[in-house]
């Protein structure tokens, strides 16, 4: 714990873990509920498919590299003025593309939403690192992945639900006052001042030269860019390739949200008996399985009824996956720091987005939908030669 985090009652942890979960649930709608109105977006603004990716691609991109900078305000202003920033600055940019007219304005409100989700969910994630370590930090980043869970499906089944009765407009209303939820939660929180520590480029060497740091960040980046091109490509996949209006695509979210779940309860009940560095492991290999059921479909000729459900089960597999992999990834990479654990978060951040942004960035350039899925697959089997590494954990 930092200096001071023993002083905080448990009402306040209480707090903080449910405003954390908030800005972690606002900041995954962003792209959630966006998904389902897509295609009827891009009509109605002109935009072309590949735009519409990379709208995604930016929103991971600019969510990523601004991290470093919200860390090292929330070091210096404390975690709730930084916190706050972040998230009016996202209720504003998401208030704003509800009224877009073309793709240059999607694609420049989409580079500000992303900075501000990118600072809440960075904050909020440095706020809980204040107050636990070891396990007990992996079992309530594990919580994070539960409000994931809200995110992922309930994000879709709202952007299918909105996009297919009132319009892909009101999508954006509905994120921009959810996200004002944990704002508001925020300016209630009494937290100690954070003390003064190095935050510059010392902290940087000494963080990319701890081997268990580095692997740990790699390994959870790999998994969220594997996620992250699947989310990209999925609304064109049922839309185009499974003929699949809006609305089922979005209660498809159910099954993501219930997987997701599932490997969030997953870690919550058995990391303090095999630890985090295991639970990595596993979670690799999951994600590995998933991919290669979402190759097979691509690589055989199957007909839509095989096909429609084998995809599904690639998907449902390797967000299981990533629900076991992630928390433990973010917390095994930092529990180990005796100083500077706080800053390193935004750090470990800073990776795991920034490789989510580079292979999203990729997205639009796979047109080939088996290229796309071998890609994958090599990303996933290539996290599983990683976290099988040893590392310099003593």
């Amino acid at each position: 714990m930092r200096e001071g985090a023993d002083t905080v009652s448990p009402a306040t942890q209480r707090a903080v873990v449910a405003t954390a979960c908030g800005a972690v649930t606002a900041a995954q709608m962003a792209t959630t509920i966006y998904l389902p109105g897509m295609p009827a977006l891009g009509a109605d603004i002109g935009a072309s498919e590949g735009v519409l990716q990379l709208s995604v691609a930016v929103f991971v991109v600019f969510a990523a590299l601004p991290v470093v900078a919200w860390g090292r305000a929330a070091e210096r202003y404390g975690r709730v003025p930084a916190f706050v920033a972040a998230g009016v600055l996202f209720v504003l940019a998401s208030a704003a593309l509800a009224v877009i007219s073309n793709a240059p304005e999607l694609l420049g409100l989409r580079v500000l939403q992303a900075i501000g989700a990118g600072g809440i969910a960075v904050v909020g994630r440095m706020m809980i690192k204040d107050l636990f370590t070891g396990a007990d930090l992996a079992r309530q980043l594990a919580l994070l992945s539960m409000a994931f869970v809200v995110a992922l499906g309930g994000g879709q089944v709202i952007g299918g639900i909105v996009t297919s009765t009132v319009g892909w407009r009101y999508g954006f209303v509905v994120l921009a006052i959810l996200a004002a939820i944990p704002v508001v939660s925020a300016l209630r929180i009494a937290l100690p001042k954070p003390a003064v520590t190095a935050t510059g480029r010392g902290v940087a060497r000494r963080l990319f030269g701890d081997r268990t740091f580095v692997a740990s960040a790699v390994a959870g980046g790999i998994g969220f860019a594997v996620i992250v091109m699947i989310q990209q490509k999925s609304a064109f996949i049922f839309t185009d390739r499974f003929a699949l209006p809006p609305w089922v695509f979005g209660l498809f979210g159910v099954l993501y949200g219930a997987a997701y779940l599932g490997g969030a309860t997953y870690v919550r009940r058995a990391v303090r008996g095999v630890g985090a560095r295991t639970m990595m492991r596993r979670g690799a290999w999951i994600m590995l399985a998933g991919c290669v059921l979402v190759t097979v479909v691509w690589a055989v000729d199957l007909p839509r009824a095989v096909a429609l459900p084998i995809f599904l089960a690639g998907y449902v597999t390797t967000t299981f996956g990533q629900a076991t992999l992630f928390p433990n990834s973010a917390a095994h990479a930092v529990s180990h720091l005796a100083t500077g654990a706080a800053i390193a978060v935004s750090w470990c951040a800073l990776i795991q987005q920034g490789l989510a942004g580079i292979a999203s960035l990729s997205g639009p350039a796979l047109t080939g939908l088996l290229a796309w899925s071998l890609v994958l697959t090599a990303l996933a089997a290539a996290n599983v030669a990683l976290v099988a590494t040893p590392d310099n954990r003593t």
